[in-house]
């Protein structure tokens, strides 16, 4: 197997493609992922970054030198958009097709969104989807995190860990 193509550049993404790399695979791995950044810790966001008491550069969960060791083709910032299985690709939002030998997904959940709630990153449709957030990503956290202040009022749906933790 010469390519193995990793979707999901979160910590599950991340641990795929050192386990291939410790495991011997020496052949090209990429690691998709929609966000802009690095693999990064996730329980923090509703903690200390939505706190306030870290900021966004203690959240990766490796040094770039670490991530440079691995060799990896990062694809960071752009979706993966399809599948082709017959064709053995990956589509990606920039029209990019990434092909595959070995295929790895590990994108994880995304929130459920509340109807009328807009995007859900505190912008929308007017009609309540300008305060709506949900909380799963770093963008997510720093956009709350913004919005909170003294004298605010704060309704948390979701009885989960992120809620209990906001």
């Amino acid at each position: 197997m010469k390519q193995v193509v990793v979707v999901g550049g979160s910590a599950a993404g991340l641990a795929a493609a050192e386990t291939l790399r410790r495991e011997g695979y020496e052949g090209t791995i990429t690691l998709i992922g929609d966000e802009p950044y690095h693999p990064y810790d996730r329980p923090p966001l509703s903690k200390q970054i939505l706190g306030g008491q870290w900021e966004p550069d203690r959240v990766p969960l490796r040094a770039p030198a670490d991530l440079d060791a691995l060799g990896l083709d990062l694809r960071l910032g752009v979706a993966a958009t399809g599948l082709d299985l017959a064709g053995r690709t990956v589509a990606l939002a920039d029209g990019a097709r990434v092909p595959y030998e070995g295929l790895v997904i590990a994108t994880g959940v995304r929130p459920r969104r509340l109807p009328g709630g807009g995007d859900g990153n505190g912008g929308g449709d007017g009609g309540g989807g300008k305060r709506a957030h949900v909380l799963r990503t770093l963008d997510d956290a720093l956009a709350l995190r913004d919005r909170l202040g003294p004298g605010r009022r704060l309704t948390v749906v979701g009885a989960g860990f992120l809620g209990a933790e906001a």
